[in-house]
């Protein structure tokens, strides 16, 4: 969707809405999908502060126009030989992030 279909669907293609949709799709239906590996973390700026909060990224990476890329290789270098894919992670760094960062449950 991303390079092939770009023209097709032009609000879904950029890192951050289109993996985000294959999120929903991945998690709140029956649709089967295949290759769900490479649906990385969908970059919003939650996502980044949760990222940066957990030493994945540094400061100047998250100061950098590239830090959705920095994000998205950091979880993947992050969870390489786990059973976890990035997007596994997305709605708990989400809401941690979003709600400041709160230790209690």
């Amino acid at each position: 969707m991303q390079v092939e279909k770009k023209k097709d669907f032009p609000y879904l293609s950029g890192k951050k809405l289109c993996n985000y949709w294959l999120y929903v799709m991945y998690q709140y239906t029956n649709l089967p999908l295949i290759n769900t590996d490479q649906i990385y973390i969908a970059t919003d700026r939650h996502i980044i502060r949760a990222t940066h909060k957990l030493g994945l990224i540094t400061d100047e990476e998250v100061e950098n126009t590239k830090v959705q890329d920095y994000v998205i290789k950091a979880w993947i270098e992050a969870l390489k030989g786990t059973n976890y894919v990035p997007i596994d992670f997305q709605s708990a760094l989400w809401l941690w992030a979003r709600n400041g960062f709160k230790e209690e449950l």
